[in-house]
């Protein structure tokens, strides 16, 4: 295989906080696969109790690229993460290592699945601070949203609109004069993915859901994480743009919110980023979609993604 594309690399995609990295992790110790990020929360450096970035006990070794590749409040777009991802594969593919995409991100899979080539070049640094400044809010990206829907509303169907890095990079390519999403992206050469939708049932899965929030705010660690990156001097609003829960906390330190007022409205944007991840998926093409209940493990997970896309051999089919 070396030097040349597998027939198919397996992806595991999915809502939030269902188990995508313990399954790639099992799947990849099995495999002697390496890891690639495709959570667009991820790419951030150093906040990571919000992001739920995997730590090194969880990857236990198994190497996962395209994690912390910007600073909070740069811009990062699905263009450069499908740039980066493009390099990865190709190296992995030349030392003939096979690779896991895993993320919740579903643009990213699509792009890279579809070979999506994007046309325009970098937008004026005023336009970007207006749709920046904009976004920063709920009331606001929510007008964003409006604005996508009503310039490109097969565009804004493939867009995570509660993504306001998302929301706001597409509106840029709009507004630069390209008649829709489609026409900016074009179309190259795809990557064959076996793309697996790991869920799980609902009580099982709110109630991740509450222990991952209870963590955060609870213990405190996101607020001492916000904390200390404000003291680094990194300004509140591109701590915000982070991902769910740091605007909470950002308000917390400021004296506008208390803490459970802060969790209970981050566990309310969680459960529509949910509702939005699912109903992505839900119209994705999948080789495999599994849910996880009380008695399900990582192990047997493992054995279902095996038996659909790998060979007897445990190369890709």
């Amino acid at each position: 295989m070396s030097g040349q594309q597998p027939q198919s690399t397996v992806a595991i995609g999915g809502p939030t906080a269902s188990g995508k990295t313990a399954l790639a992790v099992e799947l990849a110790r099995r495999t002697g696969a390496e890891l690639l990020n495709a959570d667009s929360r991820q790419v951030v450096r150093r906040l990571v109790v919000g992001t739920a970035r995997p730590s090194d006990a969880e990857l236990g070794g198994v190497p996962c690229h395209l994690l912390d590749l910007c600073e909070p409040g740069e811009a990062f777009t699905v263009a450069d993460w499908l740039r980066r991802a493009r390099a990865v594969l190709d190296d992995l593919d030349a030392r003939g290592v096979a690779a896991i995409v895993v993320g919740g991100t579903g643009q990213y899979l699509r792009a890279l699945r579809e070979g999506w080539r994007f046309g325009g070049g970098s937008p004026a640094a005023e336009q970007r601070d207006e749709l920046t400044r904009v976004a920063a809010t709920p009331a606001g990206l929510e007008r964003l949203a409006v604005e996508m829907r009503e310039r490109d509303p097969a565009g804004a169907a493939t867009l995570d609109l509660a993504n306001p890095r998302r929301v706001i990079r597409a509106l840029e390519l709009l507004r630069a004069g390209n008649g829709s999403l489609a026409a900016a992206r074009g179309r190259g050469e795809g990557r064959r993915l076996d793309l697996v939708v790991l869920d799980a049932a609902r009580d099982v899965h709110g109630e991740a859901l509450a222990a991952r929030m209870d963590a955060m705010f609870g213990a405190g660690a996101i607020l001492a994480e916000v904390r200390a990156e404000l003291d680094r001097g990194t300004a509140a609003d591109a701590v915000c743009r982070a991902g769910i829960g740091y605007a909470e906390a950002v308000e917390v330190l400021e004296g506008r919110l208390n803490v459970d007022e802060a969790e209970t409205a981050a566990v309310r944007r969680t459960s529509r980023y949910v509702k939005a991840q699912r109903t992505w998926f839900r119209h994705d093409a999948a080789v495999l979609r599994l849910e996880r209940d009380r008695r399900t493990t990582t192990a047997a997970l493992a054995d279902a993604v095996s038996d659909a896309t790998l060979t007897p051999g445990g190369s890709p089919r």
